[in-house]
């Protein structure tokens, strides 16, 4: 798992210099955003193994991650489609908000734990 997260930080950072030293500004953002996506998808997935957890606390967390995965896989091309019309600069943190606030807004106001219902 280390070794693939290794592998993500290596492409992003990669993605970034080609950014900073291409000249397609606006792809280079939206490859920039994918793989910023993608990560932020395979960080999701690794926190959903917390379902088993013998704490109540991180099985939420962990079923909360797990429908945060399935919401970036599912919308991912609209949220890259968005990042890009708001010319948001590529920067990890603001990445990270804007994923968080969008899933936030649209279904972790919804969502309720397993069982709840």
């Amino acid at each position: 798992m280390k070794t693939m997260i290794y592998t993500w930080l290596i492409l992003i950072t990669a993605g970034l210099a080609v950014a900073v030293h291409g000249g397609g500004d606006v792809e280079a953002c939206r490859v920039y955003f994918e793989a910023a996506i993608d990560q932020e998808i395979a960080d999701c997935r690794a926190m959903s193994a917390l379902r088993s957890s013998r704490s109540a606390h991180l099985r939420l967390k962990g079923h909360r991650e797990a429908s945060k995965a399935l919401f970036l896989e599912t919308h991912k091309a609209q949220l890259v489609e968005r990042m890009v019309a708001l010319n948001m600069a590529p920067k990890p943190y603001k990445v990270d908000r804007f994923l968080n606030d969008r899933f936030s807004c649209t279904c972790y106001a919804q969502w309720a734990p397993p069982g709840k219902i």
